[in-house]
């Protein structure tokens, strides 16, 4: 429930603040400070956590139970604008709700391992049972201790920013990093063998898990999926392929989700390195890209909200492959047994069920 209030909540501050812009100082504001940051560093960073444990507001003096946990979300801007919402929800020995909502606008600055955030205006929202307030709080600048690390989700590397030293220890991770511009390429594993034949005839078509008309090859349209989790197709041609991943509610934390299109296309060269059975051959493969493109869209965050095109640079990747012939209840398996490259999560994705994945065929 307390996400739902969280959500509602910030477009209300923002509008009464005009957005994040310049707006109408709060008594003592004064002129508005300046700041900088890092534009590699900027955008949205979400921190949430479902429970925690007693907790003492620092601007109340109020102790409580975070039975509900938090919701923190920092939205910055290269020339240093930002928009920083706390929202925490618990109990207390003598209230069955007790919740505060502290948001604040103004100008950022990370310098070094420090963490300034310079308000404009702040204001607490504090539910109780007792003395339940809308506070203006002072516009004294609000410093954290920073720690940076990569950090890294199911489908890709972010960055994590670990603040301490402020009000709110929080460990907020990036949720839109830009993809990395040079990414290296991954030699050819030593034991894998590298074969000389396109995609054998038996294997030509598409091969999918779910929707596979999220993307059209032949002319880039894309339209993200319906349903939520993950939705995938290789087609498979003579000499090549075209592979695409679909991830819907990509992110479980925060406020603002990510959903994502992945697609490559290149050639293909297998190689038969055991045969399983009578009806099953199992090899290497190498897909060699000539083309990756990236889509992400960003939804349920305000203004901030849309999607964001990328064009990858291609990277060749190596992998396993089992087929069986229909006589054999037809089958087709991808394998990640190989070290991959900045793009491999999108290809290997598996939900955690190990390396390889099974694909139906559709046409």
């Amino acid at each position: 429930m307390y996400k739902a209030i969280f959500l509602l909540a910030i477009p209300l501050f923002l509008a009464a603040c005009g957005g994040g812009g310049s707006g109408s100082n709060p008594p003592g504001g004064g002129n508005p400070p300046t700041g900088s940051f890092p534009a590699e560093l900027s955008g949205i960073w979400q921190d949430t956590l479902a429970s925690g444990g007693e907790f003492t507001n620092l601007y109340t003096g109020i102790t409580f139970n975070m039975t509900q946990g938090y919701s923190a979300q920092l939205k910055v801007k290269p020339n240093g604008e930002y928009y920083f919402a706390h929202y925490s929800q618990g109990v207390s020995s003598n209230c069955a709700l007790v919740s505060f909502f502290d948001q604040m606008i103004g100008q950022a600055e990370l310098s070094g391992s420090r963490l300034i955030l310079r308000p404009r205006q702040r204001q607490l929202d504090v539910q109780n049972c007792t003395s339940p307030a809308t506070l203006n709080l002072p516009l004294d600048p609000v410093i954290f201790d920073v720690a940076l690390s990569n950090y890294e989700t199911f489908l890709d590397t972010t960055v994590q920013m670990v603040l301490s030293g402020g009000p709110y220890p929080l460990k907020f991770k990036l949720l839109n990093p830009s993809p990395p511009a040079d990414p290296a390429q991954p030699p050819q594993p030593q034991d894998f063998q590298l074969g000389t034949n396109g995609p054998y005839d038996e294997m030509l078509g598409v091969w999918g898990y779910r929707d596979t008309q999220f993307y059209n090859p032949q002319t880039g349209a894309y339209q993200f999926p319906e349903g939520t989790g993950h939705h995938r197709f290789i087609r498979w041609l003579p000499g090549g392929y075209e592979l695409a991943l679909a991830y819907v509610r990509f992110d479980l934390e925060g406020v603002c989700k990510k959903d994502l299109i992945y697609f490559e296309k290149g050639n293909a060269l297998f190689k038969i390195t055991n045969q399983r059975d009578d009806y099953t051959y199992q090899g290497d493969v190498r897909l060699e890209a000539t083309q990756a493109r990236l889509i992400v869209r960003i939804r349920e965050c305000s203004s901030e909200g849309g999607v964001q095109e990328y064009t990858l640079k291609p990277l060749t990747s190596y992998h396993r492959w089992s087929y069986t012939l229909p006589a054999g209840r037809e089958d087709f398996m991808l394998g990640c047994h190989y070290p991959g490259h900045a793009w491999s999560p999108y290809i290997c994705y598996t939900s955690g069920q190990g390396p390889w994945y099974n694909l139906e065929r559709r046409q």
